[in-house]
């Protein structure tokens, strides 16, 4: 065979070799984050072992094991939390051009429960379960989905609940127990009793420069949603913030007093990393307790350096702002 010959076929089979994987790039809509214990992603007829930074992609089932968890982060800025023994399927997830960046979601929850945070504006999200249909448009909602009943929630926003019997607007600060494919919803509603607090020692905080880093404290306290007074329980909190270079331990858990302390630490910004010259944390309890237990936020504050509003220069080896 001629030397032109044999290099033709070799770039063909590259191309072939590398036409799935641009597929799969296509269809990217979610990555993991945070994972720890069994956790599966179903994939066609291939089973991927979970894990950090996996990107996920329309049709994906993520099945996670007992005392599993895996939070994936939406490219909208979304997030669900997965709890133990949970099977979820990312049936949809598309951004439509409409002058602003829009998502539209459709996510079906098989059996088990999870946590979502749903960015407020930017997208449009329908979860199906074998109980009922939930519109979500912006909130943070629990969900867990047993044999035949539903049970959500919802700590802020709204959502719209929709079985055979018909339809229901959920406020926040409520929680439903028992949800069945028929019969009312409404008879089903009561407050969520419990809430956490969450409060920085400070409200504002500096942006360390290269190489440096610095520390946020942070109070979380389990409280009487009715009273506001501390209320005994215990569990394992998620924490969830926008920012990636803002980082908390892996494991906190609340004493028997309902009590926590933590100290987040701050990692150098990069560019893209500053916003609005604010971010917003939050404190979940990190399994099915988050259906009775509202979750907790705060705002923090940044200065926003005044370069970043003009040209601006970067020092490539060290990431800094001149």
């Amino acid at each position: 065979m001629k030397p032109t010959k044999v290099w033709f076929f070799s770039l063909l089979a590259v191309w072939f070799l590398f036409l799935p994987l641009q597929a799969e790039a296509i269809d990217a809509v979610a990555s993991f984050g945070e994972v720890s214990g069994t956790v599966q992603v179903i994939r066609e007829t291939r089973k991927i072992p979970g894990r950090t930074g996996l990107i996920l992609n329309d049709q994906d089932v993520v099945i996670t094991g007992t005392e599993s968890r895996a939070s994936i982060i939406f490219r909208d800025g979304s997030e669900i939390r997965l709890f133990q023994d949970t099977r979820f399927l990312i049936e949809k997830s598309e951004e439509v051009n409409t002058g602003t960046r829009q998502f539209f979601n459709h996510f079906k929850l098989k059996v088990g429960s999870f946590w979502g945070k749903f960015i407020k504006g930017n997208q449009n999200t329908k979860i199906s379960t074998p109980t009922a249909t939930i519109g979500i448009k912006g909130t943070n909602v629990a969900f867990k989905q047993g044999a035949e009943k539903l049970d959500l929630g919802l700590s802020s926003g709204l959502i719209s609940i929709e079985n055979e019997e018909g339809t229901y607007d959920l406020n926040p600060g409520n929680r439903i127990l028992g949800i069945e494919r028929k019969g009312p919803i409404a008879d089903k509603v009561s407050p969520q009793p419990l809430r956490i607090e969450l409060k920085p020692d400070k409200t504002k905080f500096e942006v360390p420069q290269a190489g440096r880093t610095t520390e946020i404290d942070f109070t979380l306290q389990v409280v009487d949603a009715s009273t506001n007074r501390n209320k005994d329980f215990t569990g394992k909190l998620y924490m969830t913030v926008e920012i990636d270079k803002i980082v908390f331990p892996k494991e906190i858990a609340l004493n028997n007093r309902g009590y926590a302390r933590v100290t987040a630490t701050v990692n150098p910004f990069q560019v893209a990393d500053y916003r609005e010259g604010q971010v917003q944390i939050f404190a979940v309890m990190d399994g099915e307790e988050s259906i009775d237990v509202a979750a907790g936020s705060t705002i923090l504050t940044y200065d926003v350096p005044s370069q970043l509003g003009k040209t601006i220069r970067i020092d490539m080896k060290t990431g800094e702002i001149r």
